[in-house]
C-alpha cells in the first residue's frame, strides 16, 4: 500500500521544513561555496579533498600533497572499474562478460545464495587488484553474480592476476586498509 504523490518537482526541502537560507541573519555563517546539484555519496571524498584544494594558498607543499592525494585516489579508482570490467570479460568472455557481471537477479531473490562466496570473492580481488574502498562497494553486484554462477575462487584468483599483475596496490592494499569484506 503506497500514499501521497510519488512525482518530483522542482520545489527545495526547505519549504517543507519552515527553514528558508534567504531568510536567515546569521552572523557566524561559514564561507562555504554553494551546491547547485547533489552529488553521489561514493564521490563526497573527491569533492571534500577538491574544496580543499581550492582553499590552500597557491604554491604551498600542502596544496601539492592534496592534489596528489586527490590524483591517486581517482586513479585507484579507475583501476578498480577496468579491474572488475577486464575480470568479467575473462571469466565470461569478452562478449557477455560486462553484461552477466551487471545483470540483476529476480525480484525476491537475495543478490546472492552463498554470502561466503561473496566474501571470498571480495578478498581474493583485494589481495590482488587493492582494497575496494567505499567507492569499490558499487561493484558488489559483479562479485555476487560470479558467485551465482559458478565461478569458483581458484578462477578469481587466476582472473584477478591476470586483470592486477604489475599493479602496486601500495596504500590500497588490504593489509594497510584491511579487506572489505
Amino acid at each position: 500500500m503506497e500514499y501521497g504523490d510519488k512525482t518530483f518537482k522542482d520545489e527545495k526541502l526547505f519549504l517543507y521544513q519552515g527553514f528558508d537560507p534567504a531568510n536567515v541573519n546569521n552572523t557566524n555563517r561559514l564561507p562555504l561555496p554553494s551546491l547547485e546539484g547533489a552529488i553521489n555519496q561514493r564521490d563526497a571524498d573527491i569533492l571534500f579533498m577538491w574544496k580543499r584544494y581550492e582553499q590552500l594558498n597557491a604554491g604551498s607543499e600542502e596544496k601539492v600533497q592534496v592534489l596528489k592525494k586527490i590524483k591517486e585516489t581517482v586513479a585507484h579508482r579507475k583501476h578498480l572499474d577496468s579491474s572488475i570490467d577486464f575480470i568479467g570479460k575473462l571469466v565470461f568472455g569478452f562478449e557477455k562478460g560486462p553484461s552477466v557481471l551487471e545483470a540483476p537477479r529476480s525480484s525476491g531473490q537475495p543478490v546472492v545464495d552463498d554470502w561466503d562466496c561473496l566474501k571470498r570473492m571480495v578478498r581474493v580481488f583485494e589481495s590482488h587488484c587493492g582494497s575496494l574502498t567505499q567507492y569499490g562497494m558499487k561493484h558488489m553486484r559483479a562479485f555476487a553474480n560470479l558467485c551465482n554462477n559458478g565461478v569458483s575462487e581458484a578462477e578469481m584468483k587466476e582472473a584477478s592476476v591476470g586483470a592486477c599483475s604489475g599493479y602496486n596496490s601500495g596504500k590500497w592494499s588490504p593489509l594497510v586498509l584491511g579487506h572489505s569484506a
